[in-house]
């Protein structure tokens, strides 16, 4: 009784079920059952893509998928998926993609950390042909799908390099892991990213996919840069720090431009006001994530010396993520599936300012279907405290 009633979640998810539809999936329940629930929809699928809560072990997850025949699959932990009945932190969302309307073709990158140049742009290229070699990998539009163990530290120059290479094609991704809602860790064996029945640490998945229907790819923050600018005048890139702003300590010089009167050890306090930089003409967040005791900064992205950075300020986050959805709208029309890669930092935002209601609305209105990530990836960048996603034209 149990996995009927989530078979008839999945089934019942909005989209019509016919053999060219997208369906789309949220599951609670055991790994069992969420597995067996997700496999309703899968046949004639191309590629099915799974986001599951650091509640659920990936390895047994994908061997119960392949046991029902479900083996184009992959998958990122997270500390919140987000389905079509919103965020949900022990379950498993998803969808699939059907044959004829898409096609896929995906590669891991093992130790992604230390991946050369050559490697990563052999396997673009091995997977465009791969692509092309099967049955509609030749349809007119494009995307990339990006999977990374948010441990790694390398997204900046995996997006930038694959980003380059796939020149043109769009690029969206998410940093996998539950760590900024777990801080003590997944549990014993957990790994972060599922590819068919592995699960995979220290590694990356790239998915190339091939679609009938017209695709776009968009990167939406709620912050906007303010007047007060600094300079970055010492830090460490690799390690994501930063110890001096301006000349001078910047712990201090951070405090000082939020308007804090005492001195603050809470990363958290710091949340509304996100460093921004400037890329092509458009304003982008780095939020701080951790003070160490020498008042040196981690931020989430990295940020290097000689680099101007302004200090940003929250719009309204209900209504900037409308508005940002009414454009896309114009662009695109209706969507039939939104992939979404929300920042967690904004993730427990919401929680926390009493604003899950709201996003969860427009989130279902717009057939949103992804994760909380650590860290989003857009076209060549990496980026952090954004909703990063791909819309996919609904059929004419």
């Amino acid at each position: 009784m149990r996995r009927r009633a989530l078979a008839a979640r999945v089934l019942g998810g909005g989209f019509a079920l016919t053999r060219r539809s997208i369906i789309a999936f949220q599951a609670a329940g055991d790994t069992a059952a969420a597995a067996a629930a997700i496999a309703a929809g899968a046949p004639g699928s191309a590629l099915t893509v799974v986001f599951a809560s650091a509640a659920h072990d990936l390895t047994a997850l994908g061997k119960v998928l392949a046991a029902h025949r479900v083996e184009r699959v992959i998958g990122a932990s997270t500390g919140r998926s987000i389905g079509r009945e919103g965020f949900e932190a022990r379950g498993v969302s998803g969808f699939h993609l059907p044959a004829g309307r898409f096609a896929a073709a995906d590669r891991v990158l093992p130790d992604v950390a230390a991946i050369g140049l050559p490697e990563l742009r052999a396997c673009v290229h091995e997977l465009r042909r791969e692509l092309a070699c099967r049955p509609g990998g030749t349809l007119p539009h494009q995307f990339a799908l990006l999977l990374v163990d948010a441990e790694t530290r390398c997204e900046e120059r995996l997006a930038a390099v694959l980003g380059m290479e796939l020149n043109g094609v769009p690029l969206i991704g998410g940093s996998a892991g539950d760590l900024y809602f777990n801080p003590l860790g997944p549990p014993s064996g957990g790994t972060p990213l599922l590819h068919s029945t592995s699960a995979r640490r220290g590694a990356a998945i790239l998915c190339l996919v091939a679609s009938a229907s017209p695709v776009s790819a968009f990167c939406h923050t709620h912050y906007r840069a303010g007047d007060i600018k600094f300079v970055i005048t010492d830090a460490d890139p690799g390690r994501r720090l930063v110890r001096e702003m301006n000349g001078r300590p910047a712990l201090e010089v951070y405090a000082e431009a939020c308007g804090f009167r005492q001195e603050t050890s809470r990363s958290l306090d710091f949340a509304p006001f996100p460093l921004m930089i400037r890329i092509g003409g458009h304003y982008y967040p780095r939020g701080m994530q951790r003070i160490y005791a020498d008042g040196a900064l981690e931020f989430a992205c990295a940020l290097e010396p000689g680099l101007v950075v302004a200090l940003g300020h929250p719009e309204d986050m209900i209504a900037s993520l409308d508005g940002f959805f009414g454009s896309m709208r114009a662009q695109l029309g209706a969507p039939e599936l939104v992939i979404g890669v929300d920042c967690a930092a904004r993730t427990a935002y919401m929680e926390r300012e009493g604003l899950t209601q709201g996003i969860e609305k427009l989130l279902k209105e717009n057939a949103v279907t992804g994760f909380s990530s650590l860290g989003e990836q857009f076209n060549t960048m990496h980026a952090n405290n954004s909703f990063t996603c791909l819309a996919v034209a609904a059929q004419r």
